[in-house]
């Protein structure tokens, strides 16, 4: 970790009021967010580039924080779901928003910007792109996959 005052995120948990930090681990921290309730933000402790370059121990810690955070939320009564919102693209650290879902929420995000990618159908690309991650995510719990 680098010094807090150079980094927004590595000084968000010294600006967070104790009462607003979720935990504090060797890997990840969650504080809530701007006082929303059910809206946490989810930071890994080190410096990275994305989800592709978490450490080892970070990410396998990430899908049971995950998990763990969800069902917390929906256990208060107050949610019926949650949403994960990956906001990474803007900061030295994976981030991501978490987000409890009240009943008759409005949808999270307008999919017109998805969908637009639509428009560029490219059916030889994109089975070239997953025979490449086929054989990258393939490991003792996933089953083979025929062609």
């Amino acid at each position: 970790m680098t010094d807090p005052t150079d980094c927004k995120i590595c000084g968000m948990l010294q600006a967070t009021a104790p009462e607003d930090v979720v935990c504090d681990g060797p890997h990840w921290a969650v504080v809530a967010m701007q006082d929303v309730p059910g809206m946490l933000m989810a930071f890994a402790r080190d410096h990275d580039r994305g989800p592709g370059s978490l450490s080892d121990a970070a990410a396998a810690e990430l899908g049971p924080l995950i998990n763990r955070l969800s069902a917390s939320l929906t256990a208060t009564g107050a949610f019926e779901k949650t949403s994960v919102i990956y906001l990474g693209d803007n900061a030295l650290h994976t981030h991501f928003m978490l987000l409890g879902r009240e009943p008759g929420d409005e949808r999270v995000f307008d999919n017109a910007p998805l969908l637009a990618r639509f428009a560029g159908k490219d059916r030889d690309r994109a089975r070239a792109i997953v025979a490449d991650l086929r054989g990258a995510v393939r490991g003792p719990a996933t089953r083979p996959i025929s062609a």
